[in-house]
């Protein structure tokens, strides 16, 4: 199948002069004394004043960068960006200036630690792709040179004491966007002792730990999802770096958790975002204050873009009546005829949601999964036209919503006498339920 398929992308990337809503950065980091951040915004690197004052772009690039952290005098800002294909790292100048790339490899590599020495600790999957789940960890000096491996251990998110003695960094696949995630995938921290050469697991929580940042040599702040929601945990370890005691809230969100952190060098301050909102943190008392970023900017590339697709395509679902085909680009459904001479094709969910999973009720129905009412529903879509029923032909289109329950539904099938449905809600519980005869 070689369809042209041409629709909009609107690129949502907030601008406090255009609308009243705080800019959507990611990834804030803070300088040793807490007085700067640098964070990503609109796909390139960013500084400021602690409280939000005197922001400038520190990078302007097509490329998407991203990840900033600060050198311990504050020189220097190492971040990571695809500008050659994958992601590469890269150090500028905390004033400005040219970045200079450090890594060149064609696995991408994603900066965990930029160390008091000058070492860029990151992880990389160049060595044992083939053969191992997890990535590498390696490092490389700020001023360049040959990467080398820095633990003898595959695991995420590795950070270096400040008196270079433990390496504590994180095992376990699961993806950090399952926040509700409990299982044998989670994620914990382990510690590396370089002295003793030994390994400590710190963490044995079924939910996913992650993000280790050291303040001091015995204290680590760590993201978690205990609490059922991403809040900052810190932990203590003895000299030996043995636990001690039970880890304990810094923060304890249960609107929305945050979705990323740092803390300075010094371990006084703790900065992080959450939703649209950054917020500072004594890491004392725990104490916030709302960090109010007005960056006043021009849009880095147009908001709206036109995308056309000859290919990948997905779910390719052909009609009852062999006719049509539906699939899914991009999480839009859409449908064609069965035609190789012709290219013509209809946007059925037209939505900025994703929409996807569809199957043919009739030949003029489709059933289809979509998140747009905040999760995964099952949705059925049909001419509002009363004088033209194909959905090819019709103008005029009405999307009914056929689920409505707390657990999410997916990968729904037509039985072949079209009088049942079956589909997954939740976490896999089975579900058949009858079609009625008017579909």
């Amino acid at each position: 199948m070689n369809r042209i398929i041409s629709f909009f992308f609107f690129i949502l990337l907030s601008s406090v002069s255009v609308f009243s809503q705080n800019p959507l950065v990611n990834l804030p980091a803070l300088n040793a004394d807490a007085s700067r951040i640098a964070f990503n915004y609109q796909g390139d690197i960013w500084v400021a004043d602690v409280n939000g004052t005197n922001i400038r772009r520190l990078t302007v690039h097509e490329a998407y960068d991203t990840n900033p952290l600060w050198s311990a005098d504050g020189t220097k800002i190492a971040f990571q960006s695809n500008r050659y294909g994958n992601n590469d790292i890269f150090v500028i100048p905390s004033g400005g200036g040219i970045p200079k790339r450090l890594t060149w490899h064609s696995a991408s590599d994603l900066i965990t630690d930029y160390t008091k020495t000058g070492e860029i600790i990151f992880n990389t999957k160049r060595n044992f792709n083939q053969i191992e789940w997890e990535p590498e960890i390696e490092a490389v000096a700020e001023n360049g040179g040959t990467p080398y491996i820095k633990v003898d251990a595959f695991g995420y998110d590795a950070t270096l004491s400040p008196d270079g003695r433990f390496v504590a960094f994180v095992k376990g696949p699961c993806r950090i966007q399952r926040e509700e995630y409990y299982g044998p995938a989670n994620k914990d921290i382990w510690l590396y002792d370089t002295k003793k050469d030994r390994f400590i697991q710190l963490t044995d929580d079924i939910h996913n730990d992650f993000y280790p940042k050291w303040a001091g040599n015995q204290t680590i702040y760590f993201q978690s999802a205990k609490s059922g929601k991403y809040n900052v945990h810190r932990i203590r370890i003895d000299s030996d770096g043995k636990k001690q005691g039970s880890d304990e809230a810094v923060t304890r969100y249960k609107d929305r958790g945050i979705f990323s952190f740092n803390i300075s060098r010094n371990g006084k301050k703790i900065i992080l975002i959450k939703g649209d909102e950054l917020f500072l943190i004594d890491a004392k008392t725990g104490n916030q204050q709302k960090v109010n970023l007005a960056i006043k900017t021009d849009y880095r590339f147009d908001p709206v873009e036109r995308k056309t697709f000859t290919g990948k395509l997905s779910e390719v679902v052909p009609s009852p009546n062999s006719k049509f085909s539906a699939f899914v680009v991009r999480g839009e459904v859409f449908i064609t005829e069965n035609d190789k001479d012709k290219s013509r094709t209809v946007n059925l969910s037209q939505s900025p949601y994703r929409d996807q999973m569809p199957v043919w009720l009739s030949d003029e129905k489709i059933i289809f999964v979509s998140d747009r009412d905040g999760q995964n529903d099952l949705y059925l879509i049909r001419s509002a036209d009363p004088n033209e029923k194909n959905l090819f032909r019709t103008l005029k289109f009405e999307t009914i919503r056929l689920t409505k329950t707390k657990a999410g539904e997916s990968n729904p099938v037509i039985a072949p006498d079209k009088k049942h449905i079956a589909f997954l809600r939740g976490r896999g519980k089975l579900v058949v339920a009858n079609i009625l005869d008017n579909g």
